[in-house]
């Protein structure tokens, strides 16, 4: 079995939200200051909330390593999910990362 790649400490904490049933929505939003509509990362967790500090870098870093899959995606928005392959092969250092992170 192939061990996970280095991560940053914020791209273990999203693996674990994200082993939990979480998801990283990536969606085109009004920005409250400028007005302006930009695309932007979000880590979402099972219940819909959204957890501060992890965004587009981590997302971008989690998808390199194929670490994450796209699960839906609309016109203004696509969901990215857990890799189903590495959910089973990768449980117990999922876990682990949690643990160190």
């Amino acid at each position: 079995m192939s061990e996970l790649p280095a991560l940053s400490s914020l791209a273990r904490k999203a693996l674990t939200v994200l082993n939990e049933g979480g998801e990283f929505r990536y969606a085109l939003e009004t920005s409250s200051y400028t007005r302006r509509e930009q695309f932007t990362a979000r880590l979402k967790t099972v219940s819909g909330r959204t957890v501060r500090g992890i965004g587009m870098s981590t997302m971008y870093e989690l998808k390199g390593h194929g670490l994450i899959v796209p699960a839906n995606s609309t016109s203004i928005s696509t969901y990215y999910r857990l890799n189903p392959s590495l959910r089973s092969n990768h449980a117990g250092e999922i876990n682990n990362c949690a643990s160190q992170g």
